[in-house]
């Protein structure tokens, strides 16, 4: 047995001790309790200093803790990338606190073993893309969802349709990531959102969640799938899943670079998506992160400096490497507004 303190606490280890309220004495855990996420969290909550666990060592860690564990640090992680907690790293004053809802939306979502039997499934799937797809498309939307003026509860159901988005896809995962199909088969993957619309009826998911997955492939103009839905015909959720889904799935499949996959929705705004959600998008999210390291098309290497100056994905960088990696004796500013034949070539850091 092994006395250790609430903050050394993992999930899967097993009290060798019953733990009691200090104040009111009252039973709160019986020895052989397995630990969880949520059990160490109350714990901390009521003041529980120490606690006895049989060993340090090994755990019993079932997969859907542990694919809770993984939710959640990968959500925080892919926040961060795209919205800082600073007012100055994001491109509207209001991000922080959007970010601050979806932290709180992120453990309602991590608490129900629906989604995380979902993304257990997706993790297991040999298509490694699939939840990185649907995990970026959830933040994205929450994201979008929030400078459009969404409640809490409008933004969860975003969030959640935006991870559950490709839900039909598990019906048919040989087809997950193929570029070339047959006939046959791309018939049969566009039946992916209906395959997903029941998933989510089934599972006793909103009516809101079941829209989103079900219209997400609908096109702005009519041409999509599975029923040719057109402009505000698409619910709100799905249009905004539309957006970000896309944008994500030229980021994380195609491998574009952030602001190819602008150029191609702002090509497509009006005619695919919802013109008006793609200017809320390019003005809201930062696809490229305030204080990053970055290579530009020149081959120089500088830091992200300013990224409300210009739309879109057009930051103001300092640069203070040549493309010969060496140092400048003084670094010097280039603004992609002004320099529109320089990109951004790769994230360093």
């Amino acid at each position: 047995m092994y006395r250790i303190a609430i903050q050394e606490a993992k999930i899967g280890m097993v009290l060798a001790e019953a733990v009691v309220d200090v104040e009111t004495q009252k039973l709160l855990l019986s020895a052989g309790q397995v630990l969880n996420r949520n059990i160490i969290s109350k714990l901390e909550e009521r003041g529980i200093a120490l606690i006895s666990v049989a060993d340090i060592y090994s755990l019993q860690i079932n997969p859907i803790d542990k694919m809770q564990e993984t939710l959640r640090d990968s959500y925080h992680a892919t926040i961060s990338k795209y919205a800082s907690t600073q007012i100055a790293g994001n491109k509207r004053d209001d991000i922080p606190q959007i970010v601050k809802k979806m932290h709180i939306l992120i453990e309602k979502i991590c608490r129900d073993d629906v989604i995380l039997n979902y993304c257990l499934e997706m993790r297991m799937v040999r298509e490694k893309n699939l939840y990185e797809k649907s995990l970026h498309t959830s933040v994205f939307a929450g994201l979008l969802a929030g400078a459009y003026g969404c409640s809490m509860e409008e933004m969860y159901d975003i969030m959640v349709g935006g991870l559950l988005h490709d839900s039909g896809c598990l019906e048919m995962f040989f087809l997950i990531g193929k570029e070339q199909k047959t006939p046959q088969e791309e018939l049969l993957w566009k039946e992916h959102p209906t395959y997903g619309y029941y998933f989510a009826i089934q599972n006793h998911l909103s009516r809101e969640m079941a829209e989103i997955i079900q219209y997400h492939e609908e096109k702005y103009n009519g041409t999509g799938y599975p029923k040719q839905l057109k402009g505000e015909e698409i619910p709100l959720g799905a249009r905004i899943v539309a957006i970000c889904a896309n944008i994500t799935e030229s980021l994380v499949y195609q491998g574009m670079k952030p602001y190819e996959a602008l150029e191609f929705i702002y090509g497509t705004s009006g005619v695919y998506f919802d013109a008006g959600l793609v200017n809320l998008f390019v003005g809201s999210v930062a696809l490229y992160p305030m204080g990053a390291m970055v290579r530009l098309s020149t081959g120089d290497v500088g830091v992200i400096t300013n990224i409300r100056k210009n739309y879109g994905a057009r930051p103001v960088v300092s640069v203070y490497y040549n493309s010969f990696n060496k140092p400048l004796s003084t670094a010097k500013e280039v603004d992609l507004g002004e320099q529109r034949t320089v990109f951004i070539e790769e994230i360093l850091g």
